[in-house]
């Protein structure tokens, strides 16, 4: 007969709690399955930046957003009745939602809301003009206009004192459109914008150039004056005599001298004792030695001479 004791099917829980100690491997099973429930739960639970799953955003140079200004020639703007101008019209909202979407959109967005390609660059935020509240200036007729006109410091808002003011009156008949409830500017307000401005005497505005196109001509300006003084230094240094010895004795910058007293200025350059007043007055900024006030009399007349005679060759 097997003396062996039978397996049991089934715990014993009578044998537990005699010996508890016996439950520590049951326990052990359970802590594990616990443990990987609360995981599964904090897992799907994550957040997308906690999944680390947000697709990252860049931000692009906000420069290329910018447009130019355009061209314009110098021109006479007409007469503009603010009595009229100030009182909204369907024509005008419509003009003015053109001139939003050129003008305006890169910063504001297409529909107003302050939602721009630049704005998310931009501190503090463009204005979102279906909004009533918060208007740095007011948003009647008279204040938009005045932001127009002067901007406003330490934000985006440029002036758009460029634009001829029947636009500027469009542009603030379109966005007042776009948040109803806008107050109402009185006779009062209307003649304050006309007494501070004058814009019954019409306006003359001066013409204007891309601004790529000005950098363009400051460029090629700077490197025909470059050249120039160059080839002055070139045949200054090359010519003999007593005027050039002066010159290379008082000279502290001789670029300088021959940028200020002969390249940028296209006038003959002044009777000697004019030229003497005019370089002692100021010798560092000219590009001379502080000595060159002890100079002789037939020294300053060897350097008037000179640097005429160079100024000559080079016209």
């Amino acid at each position: 007969m097997d003396n062996k004791p039978e397996l049991k099917d089934e715990i014993d829980f009578h044998d537990l709690l005699r010996t508890p100690r016996k439950l520590f491997g049951y326990s052990y099973i359970l802590f594990v399955l616990v443990f990987v429930v609360l995981g599964i739960a904090y897992m799907e639970n994550l957040t997308a930046i906690g999944k680390n799953s947000v697709t990252p955003f860049v931000v692009t140079d906000s420069s290329s957003f910018v447009q130019d200004i355009p061209f314009q020639s110098p021109k006479s703007l007409p007469p503009v009745d603010v009595m009229k101008a100030g009182v909204p019209s369907a024509d005008a909202v419509a003009k003015g939602k053109e001139l939003f979407r050129t003008t305006c959109a890169s910063c504001h967005g297409d529909n107003g809301e302050g939602d721009g390609p630049t704005a998310v660059t931009l501190n503090p935020k463009p204005r979102n003009f279906h909004q009533l509240q918060g208007w740095k200036n007011g948003s009647r007729v008279s204040q938009i206009y005045k932001t127009l006109q002067d901007g406003i410091p330490g934000s985006a808002m440029a002036s758009f004192s460029y634009l001829p003011p029947a636009d500027r009156f469009a542009l603030i008949h379109f966005v007042r459109s776009l948040s109803p409830g806008q107050p109402i500017d009185s006779q009062a307000d209307l003649q304050g914008l006309e007494t501070t401005y004058q814009l019954s005497k019409g306006m003359n505005t001066p013409g204007q150039i891309p601004i790529k196109k000005a950098v363009q001509l400051i460029e090629e300006e700077t490197a025909a004056e470059v050249s120039n003084v160059a080839g002055l230094l070139a045949s200054a240094e090359s010519q003999k005599g007593a005027g050039p010895q002066v010159f290379d004795r008082v000279a502290r910058d001789k670029s300088r001298i021959l940028a200020g007293l002969l390249v940028n200025n296209s006038a003959p350059l002044q009777n000697i004792d004019q030229f003497i007043k005019s370089v002692t007055a100021q010798p560092r900024q000219l590009g001379f030695r502080a000595e060159v006030a002890q100079l002789s009399q037939s020294d300053w007349a060897a350097l008037f001479q000179f640097l005429n005679e160079l100024k000559a060759r080079r016209g």
